[in-house]
């Protein structure tokens, strides 16, 4: 793939930790319409502060959506956009996504992309290398082939994965829960709405956790259903709560649907939904 700009070298290696800025769909049609979107985490210690993508020779991109908290420059050759730069601050441990839409070339392999990642100390890092590389760039394969069909073992993955979440609440830890959601998850708890990770954390599962003792938490009955394609799913369950909050003892059972997202790095919650009411005697 030609560059189509000044290539930007890595100046400096804010950590050798960091994740790979990802670009999804990783499989589309030669020819086709696209939704792409740019996944950008911030795995060290200092923040991101842009990141600016190559659109590969062949690319036509159509237009830039406003996702959330950002802005965006984009760089044109004639009336072609050859990179698109966005801003926004991504602090360490959070995730970003764009968005943007394009027509795929009509054939070739693969869509081979160039990254690179601005942090707030002046460093960049680029995700422009070959496939196996370090620091490899993102790849959108192209096949008139449909996407691979959700298999039941898809499910039984994300079911087992959820069974994760139950401990990690069990266990009360901020850290290991907040790895089961999206940045950007919307919460709806009774007539309460958070809206990010951030909100969420902060402003109510934190605090709770910290008044609980006593806790029991269980979900049952838990259905995954994956959607086709493989990037998106819903879950529904059933849940009990018991806790104790000050003076106050909780017993309370409720539903649970969650909406889920695969990004670069698994499935993440992208929405929540539940209601509850106290657990009824047992007849």
């Amino acid at each position: 793939m030609k560059l189509l700009t000044t290539l930007t070298f890595v100046l400096a290696l804010p950590s050798l930790a960091a994740a790979h800025v990802g670009i999804l769909p990783r499989q589309s049609k030669p020819g086709g319409e696209e939704r792409y979107t740019v996944r950008v985490p911030t795995e060290g210690a200092v923040a991101t502060t842009s990141v600016r993508v190559e659109i590969p020779d062949g690319v036509t991109v159509l237009d830039v959506a406003k996702y959330g908290g950002e802005s965006f420059e984009v760089q044109k050759q004639g009336d072609r956009i050859v990179a698109i730069t966005w801003t926004r601050n991504i602090p360490p441990k959070e995730t970003a996504e764009f968005v943007f839409r394009a027509r795929n070339p009509q054939s070739g392999p693969e869509i081979l992309w160039k990254a690179h990642q601005h942090f707030a100390d002046g460093t960049v890092t680029g995700w422009v290398e070959p496939a196996g590389g370090r620091r490899s760039g993102p790849v959108t394969k192209l096949t008139d082939a449909p996407a691979a069909q959700a298999s039941t073992g898809d499910a039984a993955a994300v079911e087992a994965w959820l069974k994760g979440y139950d401990a990690a609440f069990m266990a009360r830890d901020l850290d290991r829960l907040g790895a089961f959601y999206h940045p950007d998850v919307t919460i709806y708890e009774g007539a309460g709405i958070n809206n990010g990770w951030a909100d969420y954390r902060d402003r109510h599962l934190g605090p709770e956790l910290k008044a609980f003792t006593n806790l029991q938490f269980n979900h049952t009955d838990t259905k995954v259903t994956v959607m086709p394609g493989g990037q998106s799913a819903y879950a529904t369950s059933r849940y009990t709560i018991k806790a104790k909050m000050g003076e106050r003892d909780i017993d309370s059972e409720g539903l649970e649907t969650l909406v889920l997202v695969r990004v670069a790095d698994g499935w993440k919650i992208r929405h929540s939904h539940t209601s509850s009411r106290a657990r009824r005697p047992a007849q």
